[in-house]
C-alpha cells in the first residue's frame, strides 16, 4: 500500500508530465529580426497629411521609420529609438535600423541604428571626450557634467 507521500509524488509526477510540453509550446518566441531603411520623421507630419492631427501632448512622443518604399513604422520609445526623441538632428535623414515588429502590428521596437552617409553605414552614438564615455543618447556626461557629442563612425568592412 502507498502512502499519503508517495501518492503525492506520483501525481506531482504525472501532473509534470501532462503540463511541460503544453507549457513549452507556450513560451515566448524570440522576435524576428528586421533591418529597415529610410528616414525617422514626426508622426505629426504624417498625420497632418491625410487632414488630421495628433493631439499637442502625443505629437512629441511618436516618431515613425518612413522607409524608402513608403511603409511606415511608428517607434516604441525606449531605449533604443531613444536617441531620436532626444536628438532632432537625427531626424529626417537616412538611416538603417534594426529591430522587431510588434507581433500583429507596424510598431518597431529599434535595437540598433546605423547613419547613412553618402549611402555607407555609420555607428552612431554620444560620447564625452572628456571621460571617454560612449553612451547611446543624447545626455550629459555623468562623470564631469559636460554635454556628450554625436558620433558617426564609418562601419568597417
Amino acid at each position: 500500500m502507498r502512502t499519503p507521500l508517495q501518492r503525492r509524488l506520483t501525481l506531482a509526477l504525472v501532473l509534470a508530465g501532462v503540463f511541460t510540453p503544453l507549457l513549452l509550446s507556450a513560451a515566448p518566441k524570440e522576435p524576428k529580426r528586421e533591418t529597415l531603411q529610410g528616414k525617422v520623421v514626426p508622426l505629426a507630419g504624417l498625420v497632418q497629411q491625410i487632414g488630421s492631427q495628433l493631439d499637442p501632448d502625443a505629437a512629441p512622443n511618436w516618431l515613425a521609420l518612413v522607409t524608402n518604399d513608403g511603409k511606415i513604422y511608428p517607434l516604441i520609445k525606449d531605449s533604443g529609438s531613444r536617441m531620436f526623441f532626444k536628438d532632432s538632428k537625427l531626424l529626417n535623414r537616412p538611416m538603417r535600423l534594426t529591430g522587431s515588429l510588434l507581433p500583429g502590428s507596424q510598431l518597431l521596437q529599434v535595437v540598433n541604428v546605423q547613419s547613412l552617409l553618402k549611402g555607407q553605414p555609420h555607428d552612431v552614438y554620444y560620447w564625452c571626450e572628456i571621460c571617454s564615455i560612449r553612451r547611446s543618447e543624447k545626455n550629459i556626461c555623468e562623470c564631469c557634467g559636460r554635454p556628450m557629442e554625436l558620433r558617426e563612425v564609418p562601419l568597417k568592412k
